[in-house]
């Protein structure tokens, strides 16, 4: 796995660029290109977030490349593009520009505005998630001024019934350039209805049998992640996926939380399907959602 090109959809407001100190750092420590893309839609609203919305191409090309010349002066590459047909599905031209420009990654904030995070979420991302292959960095916000990005620790949730190597390609890939901690989490899926009606002391055998076996796994891809990454600890947790997610990034912290999504798109079954919003209500949370291969 590589994050050589970095995609940053930008709407000219404070609040999404609140995704660049996070853009910037992955640049820096990977090496990577920064691709800033504003998209011109075909009935912009007049504000955004309360700042003047870019409705034309100039006035868009001349805020991108402000932007460029600032990034370019610490020593980032980068690139502006505007998509200048104005487009009523922003979230198609993103996913397009993408693939057109070979990005690794897609960048962008998720704002804590209700209407903004059902148009930016619930389309651009699930559109990326279900119609291509593009991980997405999601960094929740609720104000313009967030702190710079330092990944210390990331928290990788692992689901045995899904993708697991593409968890630990991505704690392989992020966290030497930084120096980072990685967490390997655990935890006993739902038990099934069958398994739910069974006696009392039965189910509590199951469910210390299987989280003694998740221990035993979870040891193994440690074992295997520490020959390139020197700071890996493990965590079996006994609460159901979702409260384990949550519980785990606020007590690590957990400065990226790697998720990977089933192959449509959603996340995998072994979380509850609230996951995603529950960790977008968390402000100042950084996400990377990668589609299993």
């Amino acid at each position: 796995m590589r994050f050589a090109r970095i995609l940053v959809p930008l709407d000219g407001s404070a609040l999404a660029e609140a995704v660049m100190p996070a853009a910037c750092s992955l640049a820096k420590r990977l090496g990577a290109t920064l691709l800033l893309l504003h998209v011109l839609e075909q009935q912009p609203p007049a504000a955004v977030h309360g700042e003047p919305h870019l409705g034309d191409a100039d006035e868009a090309l001349a805020y991108l490349e402000r932007q460029a010349d600032d990034l370019r002066r610490h020593g980032i590459a980068v690139e502006s593009h505007v998509h200048e047909r104005r487009v009523d599905d922003v979230a198609l031209a993103v996913d397009m520009h993408a693939h057109e420009f070979g990005a690794d990654l897609i960048a962008m904030c998720a704002h804590g505005r209700t209407n903004l995070r059902t148009r930016l979420i619930g389309s651009i991302a699930e559109r990326i998630l279900r119609g291509g292959s593009v991980p997405l960095l999601l960094r929740t916000v609720r104000r313009s001024d967030v702190p710079d990005f330092d990944l210390r620790r990331l928290l990788v949730p692992i689901d045995f019934g899904h993708d697991v190597d593409t968890a630990l390609a991505a704690a392989r890939t992020l966290a030497p350039p930084y120096g980072a901690a990685v967490t390997l989490l655990a935890a006993p899926e739902r038990p099934a209805p069958t398994t739910s009606r069974l006696l009392p002391g039965t189910s509590a055998l199951m469910r210390a049998y299987d989280i003694d076996a998740l221990r035993d796994r979870l040891g193994e891809l440690a074992g295997r992640l520490r020959a390139e990454v020197r700071d890996v600890d493990e965590i079996v947790a006994a609460d159901e996926p979702t409260q384990a997610i949550l519980a785990a990034a606020d007590a690590l912290p957990a400065d990226l939380i790697v998720l990977v999504t089933d192959a449509h798109g959603g996340l995998s079954s072994w979380y509850d399907p609230s996951t995603g919003q529950q960790l977008l209500k968390r402000a100042e949370l950084t996400l990377l959602l990668i589609r299993e291969l």
